[in-house]
């Protein structure tokens, strides 16, 4: 196999368009058409959250580390849930437990647990009055994540959906 000397080998781009066929008059392309965006992202949206909402979002995450390193019982949570979610909110939230009390049992013997800390914390707010909210988390040994969506009923601030990714 022979190898041509640099600078001799010239790759040219392809051509935009593939040229007409002979037997063509008009020669079509076919360009497919754009998708357009079922619904619009506000640009308040991508810029972030207010303050009110990035406030309640941070609080609802305080309560669930309080959760998580064995500070509160998951029923506490209870009037910051919407009552009609609640039962599924709540049963996500005792898997979690669950699967977090495994994971501190299956310790290497002699290590001491250490409580669940926020690492990172990211809010958004598609509407007013809406918060999605993606929070990471860790307790030394393991990182997982937390997503919740909070939406303002009044002036209370209730959970409506809770994903634990642990």
């Amino acid at each position: 196999m022979t190898v041509a000397p640099a600078g001799s080998v010239r790759i040219h781009r392809a051509p935009r368009l593939d040229p007409p066929f002979d037997d063509e008059l008009h020669p079509t392309t076919y360009r497919p058409a754009r998708a357009e965006p079922a619904e619009a992202v506000p640009p308040q949206a991508v810029a972030g959250a207010s303050p009110e909402c990035h406030t309640a979002a941070h609080r609802f995450l305080n309560l669930c580390l309080e959760l998580f390193n064995g500070f509160r019982a998951p029923s506490q949570l209870r009037p910051l849930l919407r009552v009609t979610e609640a039962h599924d909110l709540l049963e996500e939230l005792a898997r979690a437990l669950r699967r977090l009390a495994l994971l501190r049992r299956t310790a290497p013997a002699g290590t001491t647990h250490q409580p669940v800390r926020r690492r990172q914390l990211r809010t958004c707010e598609p509407r007013t009055g809406v918060a999605e909210v993606a929070a990471v988390l860790s307790d030394g040994r393991t990182t997982w994540s937390l997503a919740y969506r909070l939406e303002r009923d009044g002036t209370t601030w209730r959970c409506t959906a809770l994903t634990v990714l642990l």
